[in-house]
């Protein structure tokens, strides 16, 4: 069989449906994958696995320094899980972490917003 692996992310189940009582894209990848196999008398095992970033990872998607990201997890304002001696970011966490940032952003610039939108403050 040429594809050993299939992958869906949750943003591919929790994407909008198509047309009333068409299947989903994601779906429709995952019945041709056990169909293929069927045919060639595979096994197929649908495994799950958390998804986690790395801190490089969230300091880009963010916009920040690694470093940056390595100081919050130090202060507890974002929760890292160790794996081996490396910290990982469970991506809940990241999404939570992202938010929370972002409302800080908008809180501190707000008024700039409206005097550049409206004029004066």
């Amino acid at each position: 069989m040429s594809m050993q692996s299939l992958t869906i992310t949750p943003e591919e189940v929790h994407a909008p449906a198509g047309p009333p009582g068409a299947r989903p894209d994601w779906l429709e990848a995952v019945t041709e994958y056990v169909q293929r196999a069927a045919a060639e008398g595979e096994l197929v095992t649908l495994t799950s696995k958390r998804r986690m970033m790395t801190p490089a990872q969230v300091a880009d998607a963010i916009g920040v320094s690694r470093s940056t990201i390595s100081r919050r997890i130090a202060a507890g304002e974002l929760r890292a899980v160790k794996v081996g001696n490396r910290n990982r970011i469970p991506f809940e966490e990241f999404e939570r972490f992202w938010r929370a940032t972002m409302s800080d952003v908008v809180e501190l610039t707000r008024d700039d917003i409206r005097a550049d939108l409206f004029g004066g403050r």
